[in-house]
């Protein structure tokens, strides 16, 4: 497997080379702070565990963080993140260093922060549930975990097993098989667009809305990345709770990679002043079944927020477990019916949703609520 690590470095340094911008520096900003729920860093540290191109350290550098640490285990990355750095005059709390998160002695030796950060990472070190064992151990009592990992959840059709085949041929392949694979898979995300009415020549063009990123460059990552792993979010929920002792803050599912934001158990931080602020409504039953997994409940008042054919990612309303938020909003209805595990959508004047585990809600005990401005 280790002969066929992707060079995630060499691909990152290409994006910085071509595509870096202060408009991508903004995006990659408010990706940031917006899922934090925080209007800046001031006062916080910063962990960006697989800095990569340094674009986000950047983005904590940006917001005010007092310090930032950005590590990778790819030489080219840390090469990538140091030129930025430079960019921005060398600042003293700005660390860059190479080092791996499944070393045991590297991260020991790292000072606990406020924010351990690390996007579409962790899937990729050939060990990842030890690699977010060792990331939370960079995190002081009271600080935030902001991961992202591939999700099992979205891959229905193919399934994850058809792209673990994918990279691992990616990487095997020579220069001109590689780019017929770009090419190829660049083709199915037209297509798909082109099926649901939309023009892919605008949905390429904003691609770094996406966090700042490029639309060929995550393709090449995409493809090339390995080794690598996917994770459902009940098993990487169950895993962070009973393992870790983590709480679920906040998520987002729905795309490739799952945003997930915890803390630990009984932990005091700014997240308390957000819950006060985002008050939840209880909903009351009976939820109507409708069809295979899926369930109905009437959500009249909440219907000028809601997703319609215009507009099917409009609704920033978050549905919740027990308290525990679910986050895999804005799914197909269909997806609902067939798959469940945590997919709703809150559409027209109704929320059709499933629970963790497609268990009915009438009768499993839990309660349901919902925040209408969560996302």
């Amino acid at each position: 497997m280790e002969e066929q690590r992707y060079g995630f470095g060499k691909n990152w340094a290409e994006f910085i080379e071509k595509n870096f911008s202060e408009e991508r520096i903004n995006v990659a900003k408010e990706r940031l702070l917006n899922f934090l729920k925080l209007p800046d860093l001031k006062g916080r540290s910063f962990l960006d565990i697989g800095c990569g191109s340094g674009i986000h350290s950047l983005a904590a550098y940006q917001s005010g963080a007092e310090r930032v640490v950005g590590f990778d285990y790819d030489y080219d990355s840390v090469q990538t993140s140091e030129k930025l750095r430079d960019f921005v005059g060398n600042p003293q709390n700005w660390e860059v260093s190479q080092g791996s998160v499944l070393d045991p002695i590297f991260v020991g030796g790292l000072k606990p922060v406020d924010i351990v950060y690390s996007w579409g990472v962790l899937h990729h070190t050939g060990a990842m549930w030890k690699a977010i064992e060792n990331a939370v151990s960079t995190m002081k009592d009271d600080g935030i975990f902001f991961i992202a990992l591939y999700t099992s959840d979205v891959y229905i059709d193919p399934p994850p097993q058809y792209w673990l085949e994918i990279k691992q041929r990616y990487n095997g392949a020579g220069m001109f098989r590689k780019k017929l694979m770009e090419w190829k898979y660049a083709s199915r995300i037209v297509l798909g667009e082109l099926r649901n009415r939309r023009n892919p020549l605008t949905y390429i063009l904003g691609y770094q809305q996406s966090r700042g990123m490029s639309f060929w460059t995550d393709i090449k990552d995409w493809l090339g990345g390995w080794p690598m792993e996917f994770a459902d979010i009940s098993e990487t929920k169950a895993f962070c709770s009973d393992r870790l002792g983590l709480e679920l803050l906040h998520i987002n599912a729905g795309e490739a990679n799952t945003e997930y934001l915890f803390r630990k158990k009984g932990a005091k931080n700014y997240w308390d002043d957000i819950s006060l602020n985002h008050k939840k409504e209880l909903l009351v039953g009976p939820y109507i079944h409708q069809k295979g997994f899926a369930w109905i409940v009437q959500l009249k008042q909440h219907e000028a927020s809601s997703d319609n054919k215009d507009n099917p990612r409009r609704s920033k309303l978050m549905l919740f477990e027990n308290g525990v938020p679910l986050g895999f909003a804005h799914a197909p209805h269909s997806h609902i019916q067939a798959h469940g595990r945590s997919r709703y959508s809150h559409w027209g004047d109704s929320l059709i949703f499933s629970t963790t585990d497609n268990s009915d809600p009438n009768s499993n005990g839990r309660t349901y609520s919902i925040c209408s401005d969560m996302m």
